[in-house]
């Protein structure tokens, strides 16, 4: 059964690759919403076979996720964290959210910025496509998964609206607050630390002032005279609607979510907290956070000396996935008692032990 599926992803991967070579000439020529509707059928047409690889192509929780990324950039070696783990890895393609964001959003200077973000999505996947053999496949997971997005809504409202100390519905908070003044006010105590905008601002400022760095530097899809408030719903929000989504999919699909961008992790493990009493779903946040510490810890600078072949087979041989959590729990390293910095540090050793042999003198 998985050498059929194999054989038929690999003819799909190769199909969709001709779609993709022909949309990038047309993407700055002609009506970017058409090249998206193209790549949007394209894949609605093949949803049946899409689906039947996710259920049946490896054993569950045995298959990576690359999620909550718009690059995927092999330039810079990304590919080889997410190598490491996992029978098989999938590049979740982030062109679908496009769809959704040109046709829900009444900002042109947005949108004009998802025309460059979908040419350089376009490319960076005609990149794997053509340079990685089919290690990584690329498949809109999320698009095609089925997910009720009521259900996503609705989880991610209640969360959103568990941050404050009354209880409050989002009409209250949409008629009743306007300036971050007015939102940190409400906010539980210590919540927000909690809150993240993005990664690239300083986390010990307040929140106050990260969220008008955020403001001054994010182009969103809002009219310009949208309030603070409406901000911060929209961005909370917005994170908390895509883990749920992430989390949903893959515990649909029993995959791992492998997640590169810090501010969604965040997200993940304020979410995971809802899952703590299931017990695979436990081990799979677990493997998504000893996941993310790999990928944000890898010294590519060291291992891009290898090939991606010399890579794979050295992964393989050592059996490495099985002995870095062999390894964690020997520690008595789990999702509840991670710490953080211990990981990576036997993630190190573990790399070290299956990888260094292989690095040329």
């Amino acid at each position: 059964m998985n050498d059929l599926l194999i054989t038929e992803l690999m003819q799909l991967q190769k199909e969709y690759c001709n779609i993709l070579l022909d949309a990038i000439e047309k993407v700055f020529q002609e009506d970017t919403n058409a090249i998206l509707d193209e790549i949007n059928v394209f894949w609605h047409r093949n949803k049946k076979l899409v689906r039947c690889a996710l259920e049946y192509l490896s054993k569950p929780y045995s298959t990576y996720l690359f999620t909550a990324a718009t690059i995927l950039d092999i330039d810079d070696y990304e590919h080889y964290p997410f190598l490491c783990l996992g029978d098989y890895h999938i590049w979740d393609d982030p062109i679908y959210g496009y769809i959704k964001m040109v046709m829900a959003s009444p900002n042109e200077q947005f949108n004009e910025q998802i025309k460059n973000q979908v040419f350089n999505t376009i490319h960076d996947n005609i990149e794997i496509l053509n340079s990685l053999d089919g290690k990584i496949l690329i498949l809109p997971v999320r698009m095609l998964s089925g997910t009720e997005p009521s259900l996503i809504h609705e989880a991610a409202m209640q969360t959103f609206l568990s941050l404050f100390k009354e209880k409050i519905t989002f009409e209250i908070y949409r008629k009743t607050y306007s300036t971050i003044d007015d939102v940190v006010s409400i906010l539980k105590d210590g919540m927000e630390k909690y809150v993240t905008l993005d990664d690239d601002i300083d986390s010990q400022l307040e929140l106050k002032e990260r969220f008008f760095h955020y403001k001054q530097s994010t182009e969103l899809p809002l009219p310009v005279d949208s309030s603070d408030a409406t901000i911060f719903w929209f961005s909370v929000y917005g994170f908390l609607a895509q883990v749920f989504d992430i989390l949903l999919t893959c515990i649909q699909y029993q995959l791992v979510p492998y997640i590169r961008y810090s501010v969604a992790f965040r997200y993940l493990i304020i979410i995971s907290n809802n899952f703590k009493d299931n017990n695979e779903i436990s081990e799979m946040l677990f493997k998504s956070v000893v996941a993310h510490i790999l990928h944000q810890t890898f010294d590519k600078e060291t291992y891009s000396q290898l090939t991606m072949e010399q890579l794979i087979e050295s992964v393989k041989t050592y059996n490495f996935e099985q002995q870095l959590f062999s390894a964690l729990k020997d520690e008595g390293i789990t999702l509840e008692l991670p710490e953080l910095q211990k990981t990576a540090e036997i993630i190190d050793q573990q790399l070290r032990l299956c990888l260094s042999e292989k690095i040329p003198n």
